[in-house]
């Protein structure tokens, strides 16, 4: 069974955040509707959603049941006013602001909490990440929050700083995790956090080949190579690493970025039933979902 654990189905080529925010549900409905429809025709039953600022992945979570899809969503990520984060969720400046989102958030009944802490690779210059929007003090007090709630934490972390301000916290799974060293690897296998590394977005971009970026290739294929020895790295001593595609990035579509992930896990030298158990097994734990019922749920399939 294929989990993808990272994706943004309100980034697509169907809809806009204008073209959504003019549709009535009766659309919503047939957009999202195809787009889960595609991962169906791939096998691909269970996701989950990085979050967007529209309430699409919720109502994705309502009709993926109606598909017979598991289907677990943040309803919108949090990030630091002024940083990174825009069109994946709502911006806050101090705790006053983040007990009023989360609350809301409980309303809607979130799956999960999802933190954006630094921003996106720079692909102009090597190394470059943002800055880390939060404090480390400001990142735990929203990680304790919601595991007093009983509800997991996936972290947008990359570079040295950010990753290990999110391990420090004690989230429960960082996203891309680019640009970190060995040390930040083995700190997220000693704490059982699981790293969703996300290769498919450089990664396609590399095989493409299009003329987009033809003047930052070097630094892609840079970045993409040390995010490979990290993820060779993290395996060889225990770590746990799923899959996810980041579908809706750049050249990553829903339904088969997943397919292009697992190429690239195969690309660094990994057997196909190796990267499969990875991607169903760690999948799952970033998901919380029972390994077990998983496999009967499966079995009805």
């Amino acid at each position: 069974m294929l989990i993808d654990t990272h994706i943004h189905i309100a980034l697509n080529g169907l809809f806009n955040r204008q073209s959504w925010e003019d549709a009535n549900r009766e659309e919503k409905v047939i957009w999202i509707r195809k787009i889960l429809r595609k991962y169906k025709s791939q096998g691909i039953y269970i996701l989950r959603d990085g979050g967007d600022g529209i309430f699409a992945s919720k109502l994705a979570r309502e009709i993926a049941k109606e598909e017979n899809i598991i289907y677990k969503s943040p309803i919108y990520a949090i990030y630091k006013k002024g940083h990174y984060g825009t069109f994946l969720g709502k911006s806050i400046v101090d705790r006053g602001d983040f007990k009023r989102e989360f609350k809301i958030l409980l309303e809607h009944r979130l799956d999960h909490l999802k933190i954006i802490l630094t921003g996106m690779v720079n692909f102009q210059k090597y190394g470059e990440v943002g800055e880390t929007a939060f404090t480390l003090d400001e990142l735990k007090y929203m990680v304790d929050t919601a595991k007093e709630h009983d509800i997991p934490v996936m972290v947008h972390a990359n570079g040295r700083d950010g990753v290990g301000k999110a391990i420090a916290a004690g989230v429960d799974t960082i996203e891309h995790g680019y640009l970190i060293s060995k040390a930040e690897v083995h700190k997220m296998a000693e704490k059982g956090i699981i790293w969703i590394p996300t290769l498919a977005p450089l990664g396609n971009i590399l095989d493409s080949n299009d003329n987009r970026f033809q003047k930052e290739r070097e630094v892609i294929q840079r970045v993409y190579e040390g995010q490979i020895k990290n993820i060779r790295n993290a395996i060889a001593i225990g770590g746990s690493v799923a899959l996810g595609s980041d579908a809706g990035a750049y050249k990553v579509q829903h339904g088969s970025g997943l397919l292009d992930e697992i190429h690239h896990f195969e690309k660094i030298g990994f057997d196909r039933k190796e990267i499969e158990k990875m991607c169903f097994e760690n999948g799952a734990k970033a998901l919380n979902l029972d390994l077990h019922i998983l496999k009967s749920w499966n079995k009805e399939e």
